[in-house]
């Protein structure tokens, strides 16, 4: 009776590593980050620097009176994007868990600046001008929805499986970032932003039924957006029909270039034939002075940074980063894809530009970040105080529990009174 006693008396003292402090704890867990992806991305970032100063020097030496117009501006913005991934990839990634509604509010309310107060370029309202730098909502936006979407499955877990509360919610939410995309005029990015959010629901583990039904009502909405907007429809008959000039000069560009291509700088469709050579259809020119061997090669870097973020996805801890991994993965294997079947002649031509190579700012820091978030989950960090969601909320949550637990288990023991007890009682 009396060891019985002695043993439920006494207190139950925490783990060593419970009291250990969390800097400690988070340095002993973290581990290097994923050098493959590392190493793609720098690689495509680097392939993308040369293609560009060899693309655009005509065309910068004709517009701006320099050679090196375009190669000074991405080497600015190639260097800052090094310097926000390595960044990115030491936070904790679980932050962007915790402020995923106030990201993506904040990439709607750009979405919706940019109605306002930009300029019409083609036909399209899709840059904000801050001086020095064209801002693209939407490449902030692709971000903000994959990480929302992430975050909003994770919480919801085997709610997903429920129409009303787990599938609806998030397709609404994506719709409504769609119908923002949409009216800059970017049919491409639309399309884009619906197929990674398919692919999360699917992964989630909601319904394959329910994915089917919702490409069935957007397959036809697209169609009317391509039929009852002019210059869309007209791509698609020059398609049809084989006439599209650009589409024609890039697989010039590409079947001149051979198996080995004319040497780096020696392309002739980038002395005004092919548009938009150093954005949209620059791998055209990697084709002409690279060969099918430099198209390989970017597409061998594409794949093993699409795979390495599988595996990251797989590896993650939570299925916050898995799903975030997954997203981004796809962001980047979708537009990469995209934009090669345009050049290739594969599918009508769209405004979608090869990440990472192709010549912009706003894309090339925002194709950074999400690099570093994915070497971020890499790392599998230990969760820091303000990005674990359990937080100061499931402290408050757990008072009454722990009030409880203590009315129940009633008042302390003292093990040497029990004792004494034990004796006086008679035998």
């Amino acid at each position: 009776m009396s060891e019985t006693v002695n043993v439920a008396a006494e207190p139950q003292q925490a783990p060593a590593t419970e009291v250990s402090s969390p800097r400690r704890r988070r340095a002993g867990a973290d581990q290097a980050m994923d050098p493959w992806l590392f190493f793609a991305a720098l690689a495509l970032g680097c392939v993308g620097l040369v293609m560009v100063y060899s693309s655009s020097a005509w065309l910068g030496s004709r517009t701006s009176g320099s050679w090196e117009y375009f190669l000074r501006r991405q080497a600015v913005f190639f260097a800052m994007g090094v310097g926000v991934m390595l960044t990115v990839s030491r936070v904790d990634y679980r932050l962007l868990r915790r402020f995923a509604p106030q990201l993506m509010a904040f990439a709607a309310g750009l979405l919706v600046l940019v109605l306002f107060i930009s300029e019409d370029i083609n036909g399209a309202r899709r840059w904000i001008d801050l001086g020095p730098v064209h801002m693209q909502p939407s490449e902030i936006a692709k971000i903000a929805l994959a990480v929302f979407l992430a975050a909003t499955l994770a919480r919801r877990g085997e709610q997903i499986r429920s129409f009303k509360t787990g599938f609806l919610p998030p397709m609404i939410a994506a719709c409504g970032t769609m119908a923002l995309v949409l009216m800059e005029k970017d049919l491409g990015t639309t399309v884009l932003l619906g197929s990674v959010s398919l692919i999360l629901l699917y992964v989630a583990g909601t319904r394959a039924s329910w994915v089917l039904a919702a490409i069935m009502v957007a397959a036809p909405l697209a169609w009317s957006q391509i039929v009852n907007v002019g210059y869309r429809r007209e791509r698609v008959e020059s398609f049809l029909s084989g006439d599209d000039y650009q589409v024609e000069q890039g697989l010039i560009a590409i079947g001149s270039g051979g198996p080995f291509g004319l040497g780096l700088g020696n392309g002739r469709q980038k002395l005004g034939f092919l548009p938009e050579n150093h954005t949209d259809f620059i791998l055209a020119t990697i084709g002409e002075e690279l060969g099918l061997i430099g198209i390989f090669t970017v597409i061998g870097l594409f794949a093993l940074l699409v795979w390495r973020g599988l595996v990251i996805a797989r590896q993650a801890h939570d299925r916050f980063g898995t799903y975030l991994a997954i997203g981004l993965s796809a962001l980047f294997g979708l537009q990469a894809l995209i934009n090669m079947a345009v050049v290739l002649s594969v599918m009508p031509a769209k405004g979608i530009t090869l990440p990472f190579v192709s010549y912009g700012g706003s894309s090339l820091l925002v194709s950074m970040a999400s690099i570093g978030v994915l070497l971020s989950i890499s790392r599998r960090p230990e969760p820091w105080g303000i990005s674990d969601m359990r937080g100061r909320r499931s402290e408050r949550a757990d008072k009454p529990a722990r009030r409880l637990r203590k009315r129940v288990s009633g008042p302390k023991i003292d093990p040497r009174g029990a004792r004494a007890n034990l004796r006086k009682q008679p035998g």
